[in-house]
């Protein structure tokens, strides 16, 4: 009744446009990290040669060996690929 307007009070506008822009401030931030350090062309390919070069650690050999019944089967240093013993 009277002179009530349906605006909010002015430090209300003023902090929802103040959190508004923190906001938006924020996310071009975390954009931009991620463009500068995780996108896609700043990815690179490590193989298992350069892994055991830096590390200092031989990769296991894979090993061609046939069961009983014919077929090959890839070895890691003894055990076949279902990680049984033979």
């Amino acid at each position: 009744m009277g002179g009530e307007s349906s605006e909010p009070p002015t430090w209300r506008r003023r902090l929802r446009r103040e959190l508004t822009g923190l906001l938006a401030l924020k996310v071009t931030a975390l954009a931009l990290l991620w463009w500068l350090f995780f996108s896609p062309p700043h990815r690179i390919t490590v193989d298992d040669e350069a892994a055991s070069r830096r590390f200092g650690v031989a990769p296991p050999r894979l090993q061609h060996q046939e069961d009983n019944r014919g077929s090959e089967l890839l070895t890691r240093g003894g055990r076949s690929a279902s990680g049984a013993s033979q």
